[in-house]
């Protein structure tokens, strides 16, 4: 159990921080006058401040030691997060629930997450927590299972990571416990095209909400995808669902109701959710847990089969998806359209379950419809009373963009009802510029489905009609699905020829997908891509056709390049805004290799880049903890680098500096600031390209800095299988970052730094200092 040490200062002592931050004549927080006690309770706050966050707090000698965690606690065994040390909290403060008024220290929601006791797994931990580690048990509602605490570096930042455990000697009871509970669903990307192969299934796409089923003791609780407990909501079906088996289960499925013609319907759904639940259907389609074994790391082919043992094809009230293999795909989305389904999901049996994750699991729409946030309406028109029309729009890239309006698909009784939903979320002030003169806008938090025809070349949507509200999906996850059907073959004003060529095949991503992701994140690409030479890769069949490089246009330029001979007689091109950069895609330009300085000043450096190159035996862990070594060192020197992944199997960081030094100024001090790393582990570190010199190291590249060096640019897609993209990650992030990195299909990550990053000034001190040897 925790206990006081007898060297730490007094509780009233620890709280000095504390106090010194609050006015607790403003904020409702605990004042901790009375602090003190030494017991071994636990806390997870939830906060909603200006960046949202969880805090784990530990007892310990008579106050809550504190970590904010950027993301939610590790739940998974492996798992870890960075865990910033804060300071230390009175012991009340562990049932602190409410607001922290604006202009306060934290100001934003806390609500408690889960709470229990903590224990020490060794028994000189206080000693150990001193040196920076600490391994300790949680119980709590939410959390059982064993973590690590571990300083990396310097104050504050630690690691907390969940570990695995020796079952040998646990209880049963408790294995279940931590086995049959709520697990984030795997979701779903949209592609063009349905993919086919061996390793893929496909299902038909259900209508309606999805749930996780989690049978504990007996009993089943009916969980939204965001662990909302919807049990009641659907009356006996949680008592269908414990009939399945007498073993603990976690089901991933679907909860629809069928209409006459054997098809779900959303809108027989929410009717039936009014007054006759009894007619909701739960369908499975993965079996995640079973009788106190996570079944999450097998691949889906043996999930399947064990699911087909648990549940039949065509039960009343409880029943299993059907599945169909890899090449039935396209005849069964004929069909789905043809019945005028949805669409269908395909799957790749080999995978894992990754919660959260849209890898390996694709969906192809027959009609367009998707979910859209509710920012505002217009005034009724003729006979119709409440309101004319909803106004739509979505979240992409950090802000609230319009799409349109829908005026279509709602009863009388249904808009009533809708407007009294509406009216405490009534706000003055317009979330964004429309056309229409009256508008009474609404605070974002509802969500609608729509179906529309296409979405219109400034992003709205045509011939909407209102589907029904989703209760299950949080407002701020909404964005514009990448695949949603678009007018013609047109990208940013330019045509895509041969749109359906299948560019990545094994991710279904074809031409238009590529061109269309390129104009998504055009805005984010081009501080640090437009009015700069260009080295493109092109590959104008897809990945498996023939792939090279271009660096100047001797014949046809395409529509949005500039091309012109720099005063050393080298021809380049370049681009000036996103028009260009899809026009390129067009050509079949896959990568986009900028310099790192300008057109304008070219022989003045503006980008550094370190690029991070490991061995194939050394481990991502290793990488991480590479990239924060470099970063310390740039940050004792006084500047401050941004890192994103490369889109292989290393890091990149890059520094953006204001144009005072030329390139052999620039290059000289980006090697010895790799040399000086290098020094502090030459066992770990390499900074010569050779690769017999390379073996089990990581080499820091700094040979990407100078005259007509390149470096893939930030958001870019790799021409490599599984679309990987060179993504840009916030610092307090990258702990979390996995090994395969991201895709051009899951979320644009957007960190602030990158948004405008900042031109700092390196003086000669710095570069004097860097010159020396560490």
């Amino acid at each position: 159990m925790p206990r006081k040490s007898q060297e730490n200062p007094s509780p009233s002592a620890r709280l000095s921080s504390y106090r010194s931050k609050r006015n607790f004549g403003k904020t409702s927080e605990p004042s901790g006058a009375s602090a003190s006690g030494s017991g071994n309770s636990y806390v997870v706050q939830e906060h909603h401040a200006r960046s949202h966050h969880y805090d784990l707090r530990l007892e310990m000698g008579g106050v809550l030691v504190s970590w904010a965690v950027p993301k939610t606690i590790p739940e998974e065994r492996s798992e870890k997060r960075l865990a910033i040390h804060v300071e230390d909290h009175p012991l009340d403060y562990g049932t602190f629930e409410g607001e922290i008024p604006k202009g306060n220290y934290g100001a934003g929601t806390v609500t408690i997450w889960d709470a229990g006791e903590w224990h020490p797994v060794e028994s000189d931990w206080e000693k150990r927590f001193e040196k920076g580690k600490l391994k300790f048990r949680l119980r709590g509602k939410r959390l059982d299972g064993t973590y690590l605490l571990a300083r990396m570096g310097e104050e504050p930042n630690w690691l907390l990571r969940r570990l695995a455990e020796d079952r040998k000697g646990v209880a049963p009871e408790t294995v279940a416990r931590e086995t049959a509970s709520f697990v984030e669903p795997q979701l779903a990307r949209v592609v063009s095209s349905v993919p086919t192969g061996q390793d893929w299934c496909h299902e038909l796409k259900f209508d309606g909400y999805r749930l996780i089923a989690v049978k504990h003791e007996g009993r089943v609780r009916l969980l939204t995808r965001n662990s909302h407990d919807w049990t009641d909501k659907f009356g006996r079906l949680s008592d269908h669902l414990s009939k399945v088996s007498q073993d603990d289960f976690v089901l991933d499925g679907e909860a629809v109701v069928f209409d006459e013609h054997g098809a779900t319907s959303f809108g027989g759904l929410q009717e039936a959710l009014k007054g006759t639940p009894e007619e909701v259907v739960f369908v499975a389609f993965d079996l995640l847990h079973q009788a106190g074994s996570n079944l999450r790391e097998l691949p889906l082919s043996e999930r399947i089969r064990r699911l087909e043992i648990l549940i039949p094809k065509d039960g009343s009230y409880v029943r299993r998806s059907h599945v169909w293999p890899g090449g039935a795909g396209k005849a069964l989305f004929k069909q789905a359209a043809d019945r005028g389904l949805e669409g269908i999901i395909s799957k790749k049996l080999s995978s894992r379950y990754s919660p959260g994750s849209r890898r390996d699991w694709v969906k192809s729409k027959c009609r367009a419809r998707q979910e859209f946030v509710i920012c505002g309406y217009t005034p009724p028109k003729g006979s119709r009373s409440g309101f004319g029309a909803l106004v739509l729009g979505s979240h992409e890239n950090g802000k609230l963009v319009p799409r349109g309006k829908v005026g279509t698909g709602f009863s009388d009784q249904k808009i009533q009802e809708m407007m009294k939903r509406f009216k405490p979320l009534i706000i003055s002030k317009p979330l964004f510029a429309v056309d229409e003169k009256e508008v009474t806008w609404l605070r974002p938090e509802l969500v609608a489905e729509i179906e529309f025809a296409e979405i219109t070349r400034d992003g709205s949507i045509r011939q909407g009609s209102f589907m029904g509200m989703r209760e299950d999906k949080p407002a701020e996850s909404i964005h514009l699905e990448a695949a949603a059907p678009r007018m013609g073959s047109e990208v940013s004003g330019i045509t895509i020829t041969h749109p359906d060529r299948m560019v990545f095949p094994d991710m279904a991503i074809t031409k238009i997908g590529v061109a269309r992701y390129y104009e998504q994140v055009g805005d984010l690409m081009m501080p640090f891509i437009a009015h700069r030479p260009l080295a493109i890769l092109r590959a104008p069949e897809g990945l498996n056709g023939d792939q090279f490089f271009q660096k100047s246009f001797s014949n046809h330029l395409p529509k949005g390049v500039d091309q012109q001979k720099l005063p050393d007689g080298n021809t380049v091109f370049s681009i000036a805004n996103t028009r260009g950069l899809v026009s390129l895609a067009q050509y079949g330009a896959m990568e986009f290799h900028p310099w790192g300085s300008t057109i304008e000043k070219p022989d003045l450096a503006e980008f550094l880049t370190w690029d991070l190159d490991p061995d194939p035996a050394v481990s991502w862990k290793e990488v991480l903890g590479a990239a924060f070594l470099l970063r310390d060192y740039l940050n004792g020197l006084g500047l401050s680098p941004m890192v994103k992944t490369s889109g292989g199997k290393g890091l990149h960081l890059m520094l953006r500096i204001r144009r005072v030094h030329d390139w052999d100024v620039m290059k000289k001090f980006a090697k010895d600031v790799s040399r000086n790393v290098a020094a502090m582990n030459p066992g770990r570190f390499v900074i010569v390209s050779t690769k017999a010199k390379r073996k089990g190291k990581i080499f820091i590249d700094w040979m990407r800095n100078g005259k007509g060096s390149t470096c893939i640019a930030p958001w870019c897609v790799r021409a490599r299988r599984g679309a990987k993209v060179s993504m840009p990650v916030d610092w307090a992030d990258l702990p979390d970052v996995p090994p395969q990195g991201f895709s051009m299909h899951e979320p644009v990550v957007v960190p602030d730094d990158w948004k405008n990053p900042k031109a700092q000034s390196i003086n000669a001190t710095m570069i004097e200092k860097a010159a020396k040897r560490g």
